[in-house]
């Protein structure tokens, strides 16, 4: 777990890097003055990442993942996934920006739709991970793959299959989670079912 936990570090280092050059595009094409309460908040969550991820934080972690105590590894793994939900909350305002400031749709944009829905997935896998109950985390997938269906649009619904199969496995040994459980929250996500009130009984907030 903890080198996946690395390779995830290694991996919000390079979003980071994607997201800050997404942005630019993004803005050049943007009139001046346009900041929203959006457009603050992704701003401060980068501020915030760019000294986390400096190379001493980023040498710091990697270490106590590697060779500190189960204890201290545990926690700086939940710290490094929890980064990793900013930066693809992130990642998916650019794209998401990105498409809209274009008048005229193509490949390019399908290809930023795409990533928009596999960057909820993701997200969605990542929150699951970060939760110990089984409700909460059907709920995470659920409404990651109507997310990725909604947001992909062409490309969404197989991507979120996609993706419910591929995170339905990984939590199938990663949290002890049935397989045929995490799929069937993906498929209800994907048939636009309520999430909320299917896995009412997951009380974490969002």
């Amino acid at each position: 777990m903890k080198y996946s936990i690395v390779v995830f570090l290694l991996t919000v280092w390079l979003a980071l890097s994607l997201a800050q050059k997404t942005e630019n595009e993004t803005e050049s094409n943007q009139r001046q003055g346009r900041f929203d309460e959006r457009k603050f908040r992704f701003d401060q969550d980068k501020k915030d990442l760019t000294q986390f991820l400096n190379t001493k934080n980023i040498v710091k972690t990697v270490v106590k993942l590697l060779f500190g105590s189960t204890e201290e590894s545990s926690a700086t793994s939940r710290q490094v996934l929890n980064v990793l939900v900013k930066v693809l909350d992130m990642l998916k305002s650019s794209f998401g920006q990105r498409a809209r400031s274009s008048s005229s749709r193509g490949i390019r944009d399908s290809i930023d739709d795409a990533a928009v829905a596999g960057i909820s997935v993701v997200k969605g896998y990542v929150r699951s991970v970060l939760t110990n109950d089984e409700h909460c985390i059907q709920k995470h997938t659920c409404e990651a793959s109507a997310l990725a269906s909604r947001e992909g649009r062409e490309l969404g619904y197989l991507i979120a299959q996609m993706g419910g199969y591929a995170s339905s496995y990984l939590l199938e040994s990663q949290k002890s989670v049935p397989f045929n459980a995490n799929y069937e929250a993906s498929r209800q996500g994907r048939s636009g079912a309520d999430c909320t009130k299917l896995y009412q009984t997951c009380n974490e907030a969002d």
